[in-house]
């Protein structure tokens, strides 16, 4: 994948992502249609993001060092940081339409096709992670976590008492 394909992957996946997760479907395709092992390489760049400080969204920076290194993770830190300078003005916009019906429902509507869009990515990576009774057992565990709306550092402690007393 060239620094441009990088840039301009993590930048639309960025831009049609709400935050979060919300780009992960478009991202996976992308990196599919690239010809990379897009689960393994989202689920390393997932774990890692993860344990990092700093917003959900930075496992984009891991995808693009993963694919290009050093300038693969500086194309994905760019294509990271045009889109919050277009939330000022789109926020301008919202806010002048919030009161319109009409515009409310498009934004729940919006809403609900991201979550529509997580649930087979959620479930390619997860059938991924799940290769031997560990793995499976990690899959429910954190599903469990994430449905009790536990703190991620509760997660990540137990996932690593795990690894540890499974080694």
């Amino acid at each position: 994948m060239t620094l441009e394909r990088i840039f301009l992957t993590v930048l639309v996946a960025n831009l049609i992502g709400f935050g979060g997760l919300s780009s992960l479907p478009v991202l996976r395709g992308q990196i599919q249609s690239a010809g990379l092992p897009a689960d393994n390489l989202l689920l390393h760049a997932l774990a890692i993001g993860n344990i990092s400080p700093g917003p959900n969204g930075l496992y984009l920076v891991v995808v693009g060092y993963f694919i290009g290194g050093v300038k693969g993770a500086g194309a994905a830190t760019l294509a990271l940081v045009i889109p919050p300078f277009l939330v000022i003005i789109l926020d301008r916009v919202r806010s002048r339409l919030l009161h319109l019906p009409r515009f409310r429902a498009v934004m729940h509507s919006l809403s609900l096709s991201v979550i529509a869009l997580l649930i087979p990515s959620t479930a390619a990576l997860a059938v991924h992670a799940a290769t031997d009774p560990l793995g499976v057992a990690m899959v429910v565990l954190g599903t469990i976590l994430l449905l009790c709306r536990t703190s991620p550092l509760v997660g990540i402690a137990i996932a690593l008492a795990i690894g540890l007393v499974a080694r």
